[in-house]
């Protein structure tokens, strides 16, 4: 792509200037987004031939937080571009706003690439101004100067249009890390815009800049006279980057910057580093470990991030819990009135137990005592509903990169958490090297790990489990209907042939002729799933027989698809007997179905 801002310092304008910069070092450091005001071109009204009804529940549902649906919705109403193109554009312009607010800033860049061509300008200007707001948004400053400086050099423009557009590039500078630059770029906008200083979005530029260059009380003092989005969440990051103790009212701000949609990722990631940075000065333990885990909720964050705050929080709960013990003046070493103290002091809407419990976790000396901790740790939190609390210290920590150091009462935990939530890679890695906890039934673990194995995407160790299982033990009757349950995983991921091994051997251990019958079907439906008819056929035939006193409902079940199958093996004749015989104990509705196949396929033997 060629280099605009090269080629502007060559062209006869007023703003090359502006754009040819001296200095080129990217600087590193902070990196300050900007509240991104309107798009650059007008946003298409409405057009009445679109649902004014569908874009209202639209607009509700994506204030729910269902963006996906509210999307799903939208697709399902697209106008007709040629036929009405005005409700086109109406309709493209939501599902714009809607990509926006999930952050789905690729998605918006591929609507652009793929955008008709016969769309009316003022609509393809108006995207090129989202695109714009999605690079800046992501992060690439560079992409965006490139339209930004195509869009100065290369079009007709109004001068409030013009500004807007130079603050953008500037706002790619700052998101580029490059402050000489976006100086260079604000000091040219303040003298050609006398008024730029009573401009909200200059303003918050402005005080960014001062925020990188480490001038935050600058900063502040220039933000604070706006209470326009842009300027006031620059003038919040600014209090939080500065000697300003952090109170209340700062926080619960704070927080609302950092859910607030409009807002580039960019930026979020400034004022959650500044948040974590003040928080860390709080002497006062619970405000801390109250700032810390509402920190652990907020969206995109990097993997280090949520380490960092993770590894604050346990040093914040172990601190409150060592502050909590000397209040009460507990000894070191004697540990009964501890943990006597954290049950009392259990209760919801505070800490205190769980920072006791953290200590005696992580300080104290002693394997049974910090085993002890954990699990009661865990209990608490588990109690309280606070699952995805637990989740994270655990698996979130430097302290326990290794899994299997963890107390095996809080892997089994997990274990159970990991399966509900769907997480089977979890499940499975905490798993793999676990035996059964006390009290469980081993052959019920090891099912369950088998179970595990084949849904998380590795069938063939989950079936070297299941034919141990088989081979070693006599199963009851609750496991092998266990059992039943992961071979049926197992086919449905491709492993026909070992599901049917295993249930050929296990056929043979089992006494009960109604249990047989059921295993005889699930080998009828191994080899149906193969394509061998004839021989599922077999196997159904037989389930029926052995299923014939103990159970007529699965004795029809397994006549009926025997009659299926010989039918798709092409031995009508055969089928037609069985549907026959099938019609004496048919419903209404079951036997017209007979009937009619018994004529067409009767047809097909004439």
């Amino acid at each position: 792509m060629r280099d605009p801002i090269k080629e502007g310092a060559n062209r006869p304008s007023r703003f090359s200037t502006l754009f040819y910069v001296l200095s080129k070092r990217a600087a590193a450091g902070l990196l300050c987004g900007f509240l991104l005001p309107a798009a650059a071109a007008t946003t298409p009204s409405p057009s009445p031939a679109f649902s004014e009804q569908l874009l209202s529940e639209i607009s509700a549902l994506s204030e729910q937080g269902a963006e996906s649906l509210s999307l799903l919705l939208l697709a399902e109403a697209e106008p007709d571009l040629e036929q009405a193109p005005e409700a086109w554009a109406a309709w493209h312009c939501k599902k714009i706003e809607l990509l926006r607010q999930k952050g789905d800033w690729g998605a918006i860049i591929r609507e652009y690439e793929t955008l008709p061509v016969n769309v009316s300008d003022s609509h393809r200007n108006w995207l090129l101004a989202e695109l714009v707001r999605s690079y800046l948004a992501m992060g690439s400053g560079g992409q965006a100067r490139d339209l930004l400086l195509a869009l100065i050099w290369d079009s007709a423009h109004e001068p409030e249009q013009l500004a807007q557009w130079r603050r953008l590039v500037a706002q790619s500078y700052l998101v580029d890390g490059r402050y000489d630059d976006a100086r260079t770029t604000l000091l040219r906008y303040e003298q050609d815009y006398p008024e730029a200083e009573r401009d909200p979005q200059w303003l918050g530029l402005k005080a960014r800049l001062l925020i990188a260059e480490e001038r935050a009380n600058e900063a502040a003092i220039l933000a604070v006279v706006s209470d326009a989005p842009a300027a006031r969440s620059a003038y919040v990051l600014a209090r939080l980057a500065g000697p300003a103790p952090l109170s209340d009212e700062l926080i619960g701000e704070a927080f609302v910057w950092l859910a607030e949609p409009s807002l580039d990722l960019a930026f979020k990631q400034s004022l959650f580093s500044a948040l974590f940075e003040k928080s860390r000065q709080l002497s006062d333990w619970p405000q801390r470990i109250a700032v810390l885990e509402r920190l652990l909720s907020v969206a995109h964050l990097e993997v280090a991030q949520v380490t960092a705050v993770v590894d604050a929080l346990w040093f914040s709960l172990t601190e409150y819990g060592r502050q909590l013990a000397n209040r009460e003046q507990l000894l070191v070493g004697d540990f009964g009135p501890w943990f006597e103290l954290a049950a009392r002091l259990d209760r919801p809407g505070t800490r205190q137990a769980e920072a006791l419990y953290a200590w005696l976790a992580i300080r104290a000396q002693g394997e049974d005592i910090n085993a002890r901790a954990h699990q009661s740790l865990v209990r608490t939190l588990t109690q309280k509903g606070e699952s995805e609390l637990l989740r994270s210290l655990y698996l979130s920590s430097s302290q326990f990169t290794d899994v299997s150091v963890l107390p095996l009462a809080l892997m089994y935990r997990l274990v159970d958490m990991a399966l509900a939530e769907g997480d089977l890679g979890l499940a499975s890695k905490l798993m793999s090297e676990l035996d059964a906890p006390g009290g469980i039934d081993v052959v019920e673990w090891q099912l369950r790990r088998a179970r595990v194995q084949i849904l998380a995407g590795a069938p063939q160790r989950g079936a070297g489990l299941l034919q141990e299982i088989v081979a070693a033990d006599t199963l009851s009757d609750a496991q092998i209907g266990n059992l039943l349950l992961a071979l049926q995983e197992l086919n449905h991921h491709g492993g026909h042939e070992v599901a049917y091994g295993i249930l050929a051997e296990l056929v043979h251990k089992v006494p009960d002729s109604g249990r047989q019958g059921e295993l005889f079907y699930w080998m009828g439906e191994t080899r149906r799933a193969q394509h061998q008819y004839s021989e599922a056929a077999r196997l159904y035939l037989r389930a029926a027989r052995l299923s014939g006193e103990t159970d007529p409902d699965w004795k029809t079940l397994a006549q009926r698809r025997a009659a299926e199958m010989l039918e798709q093996a092409g031995l009508v004749s055969d089928a037609v007997a069985l549907y026959q015989g099938l019609l004496a104990g048919a419903t209404p509705a079951r036997r017209s179905v007979y009937e009619e196949r018994i004529r067409r396929l009767t047809r097909r033997t004439d």
